[in-house]
């Protein structure tokens, strides 16, 4: 089974919420293989909405056979379809695949190099706009602001290579996040209060508001 310890401490998730193996058995009818980590996400976490559908969306299992092309099954979508992300059905056999991001699902482009860091990296993002406490402006940071952020907090060690140009994620708590883009903007969250207070002191005295 694959480990996403890191997931449900972000989000504080205490049990399974999945699709049950009827419902996978049904896209593996589709597909053949499925990643092994595909389909430990899909049966653990798939289910869990903040997780899966607060900014983007993970593809419900019995919508995947619509989204699929000749070459990709795609299994998640930004919020206005201005981008999916997939993995190429030669790889399905994989255990943990690369997954790729696309604007137009003609020409794709390497986001992780596995599906664990694509669901870490996603979790992230979700998290951001989904956990207990959130900030509600984004603010842009001067590359100075940037380089106080990278010393006093921990890289998360998962990123996006590809949407919005690049996104890293730094935080010194397992239940919070700062969400930097590649344009320097910058949010942050947690789902404990005192981890929040304890982010916003410091970050809120960084960058401009936008």
């Amino acid at each position: 089974m694959t480990d996403f310890s890191t997931i449900k401490k972000l989000f504080h998730i205490t049990g399974p919420n999945g699709f049950s193996n009827d419902e996978i058995q049904i896209v593996k009818n589709n597909f053949g293989n499925l990643p092994e980590v595909f389909v430990d996400y899909y049966t653990e976490l798939g289910k869990i909405q903040k997780l899966n559908n607060t900014q983007d969306s993970l593809v419900a299992v019995d919508r995947l056979i619509n989204y699929a092309t000749d070459e990709y099954l795609i299994f998640y979508t930004e919020n206005q379809h201005a981008c999916v992300w997939g993995i190429h059905k030669d790889d399905l056999s994989k255990n943990n695949p690369p997954v790729y991001m696309s604007f137009d699902e003609q020409e794709w482009n390497l986001e992780t190099e596995t599906l664990t860091d694509f669901f870490t990296a996603m979790a992230y993002l979700q998290a951001g706009f989904g956990l207990e406490f959130t900030l509600e402006d984004f603010y842009e940071l001067n590359d100075k602001e940037l380089g106080f952020i990278k010393e006093n907090f921990k890289n998360k060690g998962v990123s996006f290579s590809q949407w919005l140009g690049g996104i890293n994620f730094y935080g010194n708590h397992d239940d919070d996040v700062i969400i930097i883009e590649s344009t320097n903007q910058m949010f942050y969250s947690s789902n404990t209060e005192e981890h929040f207070v304890e982010m916003d002191k410091v970050l809120s005295k960084l960058g401009v508001q936008l």
